[in-house]
């Protein structure tokens, strides 16, 4: 038995497709240890790890950013976020060094502590593409017109003073806060997204693990059936961090409402009670929604490119019309229309362009050809399982190497 430490950020899209992962290490015995944002704790607890929930204040969603200073607080945010959970990972850890850390890309700081304080190697998460030196991080570079940043803005400035401040008692200096930041080394990298799905794939090496999307193993938790009379059924979901948006879905509902097509509108709460029975044609509104359930029942997904909705619509062989509302998002969507497994819909977005976009794919049989292919290369990826193996033979091949 090895105990293995998790880190993530505290992103649903980022958490999820840790839990099979976690489930899958305590089957096999090993001990696993969670630092998670308090809103998620009962996510993670449900897996069986021991769960270390500190407080977030890192917004659900990122606000748009057009200028220095707002990029500035983004930034900020970002800075706090990874230090969060340092006074209760030091304690946790004090008296229980872990024989592995697996982090994700975006939370690098506590986990890097914790790892050179027990010894251990570090295996780094991407929930999304991979990224590495020849490749950045969201798979692009900075879209035209995009603010810069430097390290000397005020607010970087303040917030590396403000951490200086809180970790100088546990012995920290500026430059280890600086040079744990940024990362590091690791012994390998587990991607959840299939090589196929990644840009620039060329230029990813053998430790980088692309094990696809995991699958939830545990048992559907709502039935939901689709209605006989539909011409097609559309699921249209804007993501857990971008549903605040519920023009959108009243917009939809009135474009489509004449084409004899079901809308199952998943909202994430942000549409009231009254605003979902207005609106008009075919239309259910969930709050949220197994789509473990309705997936295999859908003809096309109406989604803002988060790469879980993605990857869960491929696997089910699924094309998909992409409304991104963040800049990653976008990145994400051009993506997607590339590998002609979609339409990415990214400027000037009306509800009559998503669903004449929805018609098109739905009847381009080259976009459902390309879906298949996708849909094939996530199956032979490997999921929890190959993301355990891997995990499991650094854990347990680094302590037998030291013994030897």
């Amino acid at each position: 038995m090895r105990h293995i430490a998790f880190f993530s950020f505290p992103g649903f899209g980022h958490i999820r497709p840790t839990l099979p992962v976690v489930r899958e290490l305590i089957r096999r015995g090993h001990e696993v240890t969670y630092v998670v944002a308090q809103r998620f704790a009962d996510a993670v607890e449900q897996t069986g790890a021991r769960t270390i929930s500190y407080p977030s204040t890192f917004p659900v969603s990122v606000p748009p950013v057009h200028t220095t200073d707002e990029l500035a607080e983004v930034v900020v945010e970002y800075i706090r976020e990874a230090f969060a959970a340092f006074p209760l990972a030091w304690e946790a850890f004090s008296d229980h060094p872990v024989d592995l850390v697996v982090e994700d890309a975006l939370s690098t700081a506590v986990s890097r502590f914790t790892a050179r304080r027990s010894g251990a190697p570090v295996v780094r998460l991407f929930a999304g593409f991979g990224g590495n030196d020849e490749v950045p991080l969201n798979g692009s570079e900075p879209e035209p017109g995009d603010p810069t940043l430097t390290a000397e803005h005020p607010a970087i400035t303040a917030c590396q003073h403000e951490l200086l401040d809180r970790l100088r008692p546990y012995g920290v200096d500026a430059e280890e806060i600086e040079r744990i930041r940024v990362g590091g080394e690791v012994a390998a990298n587990l991607v959840f997204i299939p090589r196929e799905f990644q840009p620039r794939a060329e230029c990813f090496d053998d430790s980088f693990v692309f094990v696809g999307p995991v699958v939830d193993d545990r048992p559907v938790t709502s039935t939901w059936r689709r209605p006989p009379t539909a011409t097609k059924v559309v699921l249209i979901s804007l993501g857990t961090s971008s549903n605040s948006n519920p023009e959108f879905f009243h917009e939809c509902a009135q474009a489509f409402a004449d084409t004899g097509w079901q809308l199952v509108m998943v909202t994430g709460g942000h549409l009231a009670q009254a605003q979902a029975q207005a609106l008009p044609g075919r239309v259910e509104v969930h709050d949220w929604l197994d789509f473990s359930a309705v997936l295999p029942q859908v003809d096309l997904v109406v989604c803002q490119a988060g790469t879980g909705t993605l990857m869960d619509a491929f696997r089910h062989g699924v094309g998909v019309v992409t409304v991104p509302q963040q800049p990653d998002a976008r990145v994400i969507a051009r993506h997607v229309e590339q590998l002609g497994l979609g339409r990415a819909l990214l400027d000037d977005v009306t509800a009559t362009v998503v669903r004449d976009a929805a018609v098109a794919v739905v009847e381009d049989q080259d976009i459902a050809r390309n879906v298949a292919r996708m849909r094939a290369a996530i199956q032979a990826s490997g999921g929890a399982d190959a993301a355990a193996d891997a995990l499991e033979r650094i854990a347990v091949g680094i302590v037998q190497s030291e013994r030897e």
